[in-house]
């Protein structure tokens, strides 16, 4: 099966104000990504196909758009994920 998801390079290549609520959520090594940092963008609580990979979490970080503000991680949230964004 193909994988659906969509790479980008920058978040500038997104139209964030066409999101309701924006939301990019941090992996470290998911498992459809092993040995990266991935960033996908989600619509409130709905993952989208859209997504950003780097080897660090700084590199991913430098990559945030400054509007976004980080949310400590959540008890219970999936082991992969290292933080959010909204």
């Amino acid at each position: 099966m193909e994988n659906p998801d969509r790479l980008i390079s920058s978040f500038d290549e997104v139209e964030l104000n066409n999101y309701k609520l924006p939301i990019i959520c941090i992996y470290c090594s998911p498992k459809d990504y092993q040995g990266m940092y991935v960033a996908r963008l989600f619509e409130v609580n709905q993952p989208t196909h859209t997504i950003l990979m780097r080897p660090t979490l700084e590199a991913v970080r430098s990559e945030i758009p400054d509007r976004f503000s980080r949310v400590p991680k959540a008890q219970g949230e999936d082991s992969s994920i290292v933080e959010t964004w909204i």
